[in-house]
């Protein structure tokens, strides 16, 4: 009995200091520099004061854009990433993350137009665009006159991106490429201005990138976008589905410097995996803080819920998931810009942290009970979750990426190396 009571004493002794920001727990700003710090803080402001006041359930609802948000956004100048020069902010992977994880707390569809959808269509012109093109485009995209789209999804062609089926047929004597194929899942497809589009030449079989701009397409029968419809999440994110018919692109609209995969699409990919290790942060982050707040406030059988042991199990549960992956994303930031990360580094993040943010929403949603399906409390981050998990490569694509690094081995076999051993049984 002694012995249960010096445990006990043990147990409830010392200063208590309760948490409710997800990421305090080790101290996570702590890590941050003076400049992070800041920026994380700014993006808190914006993200409370700007995009909590436009009723964005309301938007979500009605599967709408809320355009307003654009002019707001707009007064940041954030738009860039790491783009140096052409009116880029020149950001650091690891703030372009904070923005990304603050602005998810409120909206995870506006994190992701703000730090994935723009920012991969300029990092396509920046890396593979001729000097011309960067100077003409990317000044309007970084001040957002301009919307951009990057369209290397297909209807066939999901995780095994580098497996287009869209073609792009030379015309003699330099006069231009006729694009044929469809893309689907394009996030901004509908309301941009320029779509940056990954096709198959068919005369070397390498992927070449065009940039297109819808409103100078002459023939309409050449070009047509749908917006997709009937999506449970990501509502506010307007994804199309392009459909190209003999759609002429000039030879000055092609991208001059993305030869195959690898240096065309391939390469925008890492910083924007990285991004949505951050966005599943911020979703998870804004599913705990909320129901922390929840389970302490709600009463049942005479007592907070929070004082129950599975509730608090549970709680702890989500608190370890957040600490794990807020570690992760600062890491493989700093990795990133300091030239060092690799595509298996990124591809466990992304496993990682969409896994365990999954599971902390999951958890949420069960401690909130019934109220746990409505928007207004983390519905919405519940049923985004499932898109984030899902996005920039599947869970099982990213492990099978990081577990060909670990193993030296590779569990992914293209398509045509798939038919090649066909052939041969």
């Amino acid at each position: 009995m002694e012995r249960i009571q010096i445990i006990s004493n043990h147990l409830v002794s010392g200063e208590i200091k309760p948490q409710t920001i997800a990421t305090d727990f080790f101290d996570f700003d702590g890590l941050l520099s003076e400049k992070e710090l800041a920026t994380r803080k700014k993006a808190e402001k914006f993200a409370k004061e700007e995009i909590n006041s436009l009723n964005i359930n309301e938007y979500y609802e009605r599967a709408e854009f809320p355009l307003p948000i654009i002019e707001r956004l707009r007064g940041l100048n954030w738009v860039g990433a790491n783009i140096k020069g052409y009116g880029s902010p020149e950001l650091t992977s690891m703030e372009l993350g904070l923005i990304a994880m603050e602005f998810a707390k409120s909206s995870a569809d506006i994190a992701t137009f703000y730090t994935i959808l723009l920012n991969i269509t300029m990092l396509a012109i920046y890396y593979s665009g001729s000097e011309q093109q960067k100077q003409y485009y990317l000044p309007k995209m970084t001040s957002l006159e301009k919307i951009g789209a990057f369209a290397l999804t297909e209807p066939e062609a999901g995780s095994d991106a580098a497996g287009l089926k869209c073609t792009a047929k030379k015309l003699p004597n330099g006069g231009g490429w006729i694009l044929n194929g469809e893309k689907r899942w394009i996030g901004n497809a509908p309301m941009a201005d320029i779509i940056v589009v990954w096709a198959r030449n068919v005369d070397t079989n390498k992927i070449h990138g065009f940039i297109l701009e819808p409103s100078k397409v002459v023939n309409k029968q050449q070009l047509r976008i749908e917006t997709l419809q009937k999506k449970f999440a990501f509502r506010s994110v307007q994804n199309g589905h392009i459909f190209m018919k003999d759609c002429f692109i000039p030879e000055s609209q092609r991208l001059t410097n993305a030869l195959d995969f690898n240096s065309g699409p391939g390469k925008c990919l890492f910083l924007t995996r990285i991004v949505v290790g951050w966005i599943a942060l911020g979703v998870a982050s804004n599913a705990y803080e909320k129901c922390l707040q929840y389970v302490k406030q709600r009463n049942q059988f005479g007592q907070p819920l929070a004082q129950f042991q599975l509730v608090q199990e549970r709680l702890v549960k989500m608190c370890s998931n957040i600490q794990a992956i807020s570690l992760m994303c600062h890491r493989v930031s700093q990795l990133f810009d300091q030239g060092k990360l690799t595509s298996g580094q990124v591809g466990l993040l992304k496993a990682f942290s969409t896994s365990k943010a999954r599971e902390v929403v999951s958890l949420a949603r069960e401690l909130f009970g019934g109220n746990g399906i409505l928007l207004d409390d983390i519905g919405r981050n519940f049923v985004d979750m499932e898109g984030i998990y899902t996005f920039e490569g599947t869970y099982d694509v990213n492990t099978l990426i990081a577990a060909r690094e670990i193993t030296g081995l590779s569990a992914i076999s293209s398509s045509t190396t798939t038919q090649q051993q066909i052939q041969k049984k």
